[in-house]
């Protein structure tokens, strides 16, 4: 196609034209070339004179996951140059392709009197774009899910023999000195970090594949409290630090181990804050209920959420500050609170955090089958 049969070249009025196609650059490109890169400026319009087009999104693993296509005849790169934004998606010749760029100048001139119409066209860009930027948003998180439930299957599969001698040891030291009863402890104990580790790798497998199922029994807070210390003995041992836990005699239906997620997530994140600001901090951790609802608050007098990701903090691969932090961990305590048919919010500032957890004292869904 010649530059002056273009579409877009043609809608240009007569008097305009030939001055116009002057300032147009024809590139000819083979196939692969790179025209213009992910999040780089957007310095001009392209229109396609022959061949085919692809654009690209980068995918995790650094490689290009394909997005669309377009042909002779139709431009590309508009976006950018009406919004003055950083490129949303690459483009690259598919095969041997022809193109002329229109600097961003010409662009501007082509259009410079017809003000209100280029208003409407920035709207109308401006939503498209938030539309794909979601939809390419959900696309990724999608894949990173994917990705997280393969590995995950894929551990559990690895240390389901390992894990199978432990267990098998700790049985044999506790028969052998069933008299002793801080070796029978430790040997418990071992037993309910084995089940923990599994339950952990099982939740966030089930939250990769969107099916966070719980199983309802009886649950005394106070009794998971005790558990809860009983497991992190060794780890919340800190002269610093304050844990403070009161069940008040609360109880409800819901699941245990799940809940049990809910509570290490939420206390380790505020411990983590409070050393990483070096406080002398405090964690309150208290349950109170009516007749129909169970509230669980948990404060902290932390450094408080970081103002970056407090709008999309249970949003999954959110974090901040965390070197070994993968962002799943309070997405998987918003699915689980979820699956309960309960609420979760939080208040924050420099002061400390609140989180308040509202459950049903009654079940609203059935349990789960064994």
């Amino acid at each position: 196609m010649r530059l002056e049969d273009h579409p877009f070249i043609c809608s240009i009025s007569e008097d305009r034209r030939a001055t116009i196609a002057d300032e147009v650059e024809i590139l000819t490109l083979s196939d692969g070339e790179v025209i213009f890169s992910e999040n780089s400026a957007p310095d001009a319009l392209f229109l396609i004179l022959g061949g085919n087009v692809a654009f690209t999104k980068e995918k995790l693993d650094g490689s290009l996951q394909s997005v669309s296509q377009s042909g002779e005849g139709s431009f590309f790169g508009e976006v950018g140059v009406f919004t003055g934004e950083h490129r949303a998606l690459g483009a690259v010749a598919l095969g041997e392709c022809i193109v002329g760029r229109v600097p961003e100048a010409t662009v501007k001139k082509i259009i410079e009197d017809a003000e209100p119409v280029r208003r409407i066209l920035e709207s109308v860009i401006h939503h498209l774009k938030s539309t794909t930027d979601h939809y390419m948003d959900e696309v990724m998180r999608t894949e990173k899910l994917t990705l997280v439930g393969t590995m995950v299957s894929s551990l559990l599969h690895d240390f389901k023999n390992p894990f199978a001698i432990i267990s098998l040891g700790s049985t044999i030291i506790e028969q052998r000195y069933k008299e002793d009863p801080k070796v029978v402890k430790i040997c418990e104990n071992i037993e309910s970090q084995i089940s923990r580790m599994v339950n952990m790798a099982n939740d966030l497998a089930a939250f990769a594949r969107g099916d966070s199922q719980i199983e309802i029994a009886e649950v005394s807070i106070d009794e998971l409290f005790h558990h809860f210390r009983e497991l992190n003995t060794p780890f919340f041992k800190d002269q610093t630090i304050e844990l403070v836990m009161e069940g008040n005699g609360v109880s409800l239906q819901g699941d245990a181990g799940k809940l049990l997620r809910v509570l290490q997530n939420l206390i380790s994140n505020s411990i983590e804050a409070l050393h990483s600001a070096d406080i002398d901090g405090k964690v309150t951790v208290t349950a109170t209920q009516d007749e129909q609802v169970v509230r669980l608050i948990l404060t902290d007098n932390g450094p408080g959420i970081p103002v970056d990701i407090r709008d999309n903090f249970f949003e999954p691969f959110v974090t901040q500050g965390k070197s070994d932090g993968t962002g799943l961990g309070t997405a998987i305590v918003k699915s689980i609170i979820n699956a309960h048919r309960g609420e979760i919010e939080f208040t924050t500032s420099a002061e400390g955090t609140t989180f308040t957890i509202l459950l049903p004292k009654i079940a609203k869904l059935r349990p789960a089958k064994k």
